[in-house]
C-alpha cells in the first residue's frame, strides 16, 4: 500500500511540471467569454488570415466560426469608435452663430 506507481518507462512525466499549467493547442469546448491568449491569438490570425474567419476559426481552436465573427464584429467596433472618438455626424455638430 505504501508504494507509489510510477509510469511504465520509469521516468516522470516531462510534461508535468510543479503546479504549472501548460497552455495547450488542443480545442477546449467553446466559451462565450474570450481569455487574453484567444485575443492575442486573434489578433495573430486576423493579421496572418485577414477576414477569413473559418481559417482564423482553424487558428483559434477553442472558437467556433460563429462566435469568431461576432467577436471580429464587436473587436472592429471598438477599433473604429477608438480611432476617431470625436468623429460625429452632421446632424449632431453645433455651429457657433459669432
Amino acid at each position: 500500500m505504501g508504494k507509489h506507481r510510477s509510469s511504465p518507462s520509469g521516468r516522470k512525466n516531462p510534461m508535468r511540471k510543479r503546479g504549472i499549467e501548460l497552455f495547450c493547442a488542443v480545442a477546449r469546448p467553446p466559451q462565450e467569454c474570450w481569455s487574453i491568449r484567444e485575443r492575442i491569438n486573434f489578433r495573430i490570425a486576423l493579421a496572418r488570415f485577414g477576414k477569413d474567419w473559418p481559417r482564423v476559426a482553424q487558428f483559434i481552436a477553442t472558437k467556433t466560426t460563429d462566435q469568431i465573427c461576432i467577436y471580429a464584429h464587436e473587436y472592429f467596433q471598438k477599433q473604429r469608435l477608438t480611432a476617431n472618438p470625436m468623429k460625429k455626424r452632421p446632424s449632431q455638430l453645433v455651429l457657433s452663430t459669432t
